[in-house]
């Protein structure tokens, strides 16, 4: 195994970002060290950067959709979460969440999120001048320091396997927002967690999806991945409002999947919604501020549900390990989600595109990916 490892380091909230190294830790009783292949970067990151999440402090090691290779085992890891055996040199995608599984919070009301002994996930440990250091994707290993880390063997390829995180969340956005077979669905944004969305609801068994979002080539990968239209972000929200009802055929869709991350999104989503159907929230996934909300004339009158979806919610390892059955079953072009491959000296320059043009080497950002490698 090497002897040190290298991480991006953000410095301070939209500062540089720096290379350092640090030395690799041997993993102990129920550990692991991970040889990271691929980490995708996520719109959470972005907003980390800008300093939009309190919980993380700067220096931080981001980096929260991780797959890679088992480089050093400690004593008690001999199989994955699915009982499946696992040795040096297996490629494996790691679920960031850490909680205990044994407390009342984990096992009777099935929020891990809320557990008493949670620990910082992956990805949003901090501040990273603080050992163990290597907790976050943007690396060229992680350090699974929690004995309850949950991993699983995968024989996929690194670009489509890092997709398994984010699918886990829009499947829970699909679970919360009631789709079922003969659904009509609106998916609100065409980036990573949207573009799963899609596949995950076709998959529930929809019958017609519209992605609405930006830029063109997000688009035209929704299409690939199973919307029955696409309806870009045009001259405005009323324009945008009929394009959507005419592509779905009425006015309203049993379920919006709100993915775009904004404030004004999720206004604009409230009248996407038919009477009676439902509205997933999933984007506004820090505080990005608020808006107006009549309870009689949003809610009440058009008797519409509002579900808040905050990543994979309850039942989270469950949905990271269906999103894998998912993804290996195949069938659609996930491995073109990943647009974009960078080493670790170009986070920075990923993380102002992500949160901003979305478009990088000339070409629009559909999904990046750092290749600590590369």
């Amino acid at each position: 195994m090497d002897a040190t490892a290298r991480a991006a380091i953000v410095t301070d909230v939209a500062g540089p970002v720096d290379v350092r190294d640090y030395p690799l830790p041997r993993p102990g009783t129920g550990e692991f060290v991970l040889k990271v292949e691929l980490c995708g970067m996520c719109g959470t990151d972005a907003h980390i950067y800008r300093g939009r999440l309190a919980s993380v402090r700067f220096p931080a090691l981001l980096g929260h959709e991780i797959v890679g290779t088992l480089a050093a085992l400690g004593e008690g890891v001999t199989t994955d979460h699915a009982g499946r055996p696992v040795s040096v040199g297996d490629r494996v995608g790691v679920f960031p969440s850490l909680s205990c599984g044994r407390c009342y919070d984990c096992q009777v009301r099935r929020r891990p999120g809320n557990c008493p002994d949670r620990r910082p996930s992956y990805g949003f440990a901090s501040p990273a001048d603080r050992p163990p250091h290597l907790t976050g994707g943007f690396a060229t290993h992680l350090y699974a320091s929690n004995a309850g880390t949950v991993f699983y063997r995968t024989g996929l390829p690194p670009e489509v396997a890092v997709l398994q995180e984010p699918l886990s969340v829009a499947l829970h956005g699909v679970e919360r927002s009631a789709i079922r077979i003969g659904s009509t669905v609106v998916v609100q944004g065409a980036g990573a967690i949207g573009l799963m969305a899609v596949a995950a609801a076709r998959t529930a068994g929809a019958a017609r999806i519209v992605a609405v979002g930006a830029p063109g080539a997000r688009l035209e990968l929704a299409a690939r991945l199973g919307a029955d239209a696409v309806v870009g972000l045009g001259d405005g929200p009323e324009k945008r409002r009929q394009e959507i009802f005419d592509a779905l055929g009425r006015d309203g869709a049993d379920a919006v999947i709100g993915t775009a991350g904004s404030p004004e999104a999720f206004r604009e989503a409230l009248g996407l919604v038919a009477d009676g159907g439902v509205l997933a929230e999933l984007g506004n996934f820090t505080d990005r501020g608020a808006i107006p909300f009549n309870p009689y004339s949003d809610l009440l009158k058009r008797d519409i549900t509002i579900a808040g979806v905050y990543g994979a919610g309850p039942d989270m390892q469950r949905r990271y390990h269906e999103a894998l059955t998912i993804l290996e079953r195949g069938g659609r072009p996930y491995e073109q989600v990943v647009s974009h491959r960078l080493p670790l000296g170009r986070v920075r320059e990923a993380l102002e595109a992500l949160g901003g043009g979305y478009a990088l080497d000339g070409r629009d950002v559909v999904k990046l990916a750092i290749d600590p490698t590369a």
